[in-house]
């Protein structure tokens, strides 16, 4: 009965040899390390080459340039006429030129309504205009005038001397005068009369003007003057033709003028 169990063991083995041997060689399984080292050749490979980054030029900056001011325009040419009224009254050398010296402001707003188009305007100076009316003024002649012609250089002759006015009547200073040379040679004196009374004053007001080569001044024209108690008036005179030394401003009260006849 052993015999046939020894057989039987012997072919079960027999034919597990024969399998073996005739079954296909499996090939190798490689591990995870394996793996990622052989494909990494192949990926890099795979990647495109990059060229060299170009080096960066930034475009020139223009430069800014300022915004061309305007010029400003030359003041207008001081006619001859005129620069010798100047001359003439800021460096007399006899006595009887009634010596100024040039200002570069005057007291009398009123006046750069007659300035030169284009003359260079003098500064102002603050004042009270309390109770001042529209300025006007005569004529050497005895015309009344307005403000209506710009005929001013803008240059304001002060006199130096205060002695350049007779007042009669105690009632009125003259707080301010000014010459204002024109560009035909004449001169618009400006004058500032305070009433410094507690009543109205019914005065005149006139100016002499004495001229190069004359004896005498001319005739005085008086101007109607009202001016309240303790306010002022502003006024003007215009010098006759030719060339102008010396002026004089006359004011007097109604009353001297109906006791003197004149």
């Amino acid at each position: 009965m052993k015999h046939p169990i020894t057989y039987t063991t012997a072919s079960i083995g027999l034919a597990l040899l024969i399998g073996g041997c005739s079954s296909t060689p499996t090939a190798p399984v490689a591990s995870k390390h394996t793996q990622k080292v052989a494909a990494a050749p192949a990926k890099l490979a795979t990647q495109p080459t990059q060229a060299p980054a170009a080096p960066k030029v930034e475009a020139p900056v223009a430069p800014v340039v300022p915004d061309a001011q305007p010029e400003p325009e030359p003041p207008v040419k001081i006619s001859p006429e005129a620069a010798a009224v100047v001359e003439r009254l800021t460096q007399a050398l006899d006595s009887e030129t009634l010596r100024h010296e040039l200002a570069d402001s005057t007291g009398f707003p009123q006046a750069m309504s007659s300035l030169e188009t284009g003359a260079r305007a003098p500064k102002i100076e603050a004042v009270d205009m309390e109770n001042q009316p529209p300025p006007a003024g005569l004529t050497a002649d005895g015309t009344n005038t307005q403000l209506i012609e710009r005929d001013w250089t803008g240059l304001v002759l002060v006199p130096i001397s205060t002695a350049l006015a007779k007042a009669y009547t105690s009632e009125v200073r003259l707080l301010k005068v000014e010459a204002h040379p024109l560009n035909d040679g004449r001169v618009r004196i400006w004058t500032r009369i305070h009433n410094i009374g507690d009543r109205t004053l019914p005065g005149q007001i006139a100016c002499s003007f004495r001229m190069k080569n004359q004896a005498l001044p001319t005739s005085p024209y008086f101007y109607q003057l009202q001016v309240p108690p303790h306010a002022h008036r502003d006024v003007f005179f215009i010098s006759p033709d030719g060339d102008l030394t010396s002026y004089t401003v006359l004011v007097r009260s109604e009353e001297m003028k109906q006791n003197s006849g004149r």
